[in-house]
């Protein structure tokens, strides 16, 4: 299993020599590497920004140079449910580190029970993004948004009524219940109609500046 890196993040990667994630725009480093490497890892950043499922959100970060302008490292993970190797390394992330893990991810039931995966293998996380809140914040066009399915509103009322994590968290509890009452979901790529670097230009930025994050 990989994940991909941009960032200030250098560590010893097993039999290959210092690996230097600034420097190596995307990197792509095997999971059993890492676990293999000891206790080395430096970084200068003051955040982790978790990219979960959405390799265009990690794209227009990482191509618009957001690890740069924001000291931060961004690691993206394709896994539709993250798996326990990648909970682990960004749980060594964090705590070698002593960093905020800050997320990133479609507003869907989906990711919400990505999110409780990663708080329940040891690894808080911050709810940076999408939220419905947003969605409708940023009065977002319908045509942006697709309907949840049977199974997406079974998961999502699951989430609120049996997720030990979920219901520890009352500002979580209440997006989940604004995208039920809603019933949509809305990719993080549905973001470019409202322009091509809006992500990393205007609604990371803001997100950041509101330290206020769920």
């Amino acid at each position: 299993m990989a994940v991909f890196i941009a960032g200030d993040l250098r560590f010893c990667q097993y039999g290959r020599g210092m690996v230097d994630c600034a420097n190596a725009r995307g990197r792509e480093v095997t999971l059993r590497d890492v676990k293999s490497s000891g206790g080395d890892m430096t970084s200068n950043a003051e955040y982790i920004i978790l990219v979960v499922g959405s390799y265009g959100a990690y794209f227009r970060l990482t191509k618009d140079e957001v690890d740069r302008r924001f000291p931060c490292i961004i690691v993206y993970t394709p896994d539709p449910v993250p798996e326990e190797d990648t909970i682990s390394f960004v749980r060594k992330m964090k705590e070698e580190l002593d960093l905020p893990v800050l997320a990133i991810a479609d507003s869907s039931p989906r990711s919400v029970k990505n999110f409780s995966l990663f708080v329940a293998g040891g690894c808080d996380i911050k709810w940076l993004g999408l939220r419905p809140s947003d969605v409708v914040a940023l009065k977002m066009h319908p045509r942006c948004m697709r309907p949840m399915n049977s199974k997406d509103l079974k998961l999502a009322q699951r989430l609120l009524e049996k997720d030990a994590v979920v219901k520890e968290r009352p500002d979580w509890v209440e997006e989940l219940t604004l995208m039920l009452e809603t019933s949509r979901k809305v990719e993080v790529d549905a973001l470019s109609p409202l322009g091509r670097s809006f992500l990393s230009n205007v609604y990371f930025p803001n997100k950041m500046g509101e330290q206020d994050w769920i």
